[in-house]
């Protein structure tokens, strides 16, 4: 079950050297902020942009219309990730490096939308 498989990653990251003294370890899931930023960020980011993310096409195929919002959105929770935590390091694979750019864009929209 889902508490299990949160135990055994908690322990895997312990076990790879992670020093819980120097850095913080959290379940994510439980942090509900992370939704509604991922929601927020959804309600700023276009369809347009979300279409244009290669991860989305690859994984979409042929049959776009019948993939599901939450693969179109994705990037909209990556984006939460990044910077709900005010990451400065952010490790990803050479398919989501398009995400991190577009993490930016979202930024950009959302301070020009709702900043004085």
């Amino acid at each position: 079950d889902l508490a299990d498989q949160t135990r055994s990653i908690t322990a895997a990251f312990l076990a790879s050297g992670i020093d819980p003294k120097k850095h913080i370890v959290f379940n994510q899931s439980r942090v509900m902020q992370h939704a509604e930023l991922a929601w927020i960020f959804n309600c700023v980011a276009r369809i347009g942009w979300m279409n244009r993310m290669t991860q989305f096409k690859d994984k979409a195929g042929k049959d776009r219309e019948n993939a599901s919002l939450g693969l179109l959105a994705y990037p909209s929770l990556m984006a939460a990730d990044i910077l709900l935590y005010r990451a400065t390091h952010v490790p990803v694979g050479e398919d989501q490096k398009q995400h991190l750019e577009l993490t930016r864009d979202i930024a950009q929209k959302f301070n020009n939308d709702f900043s004085d």
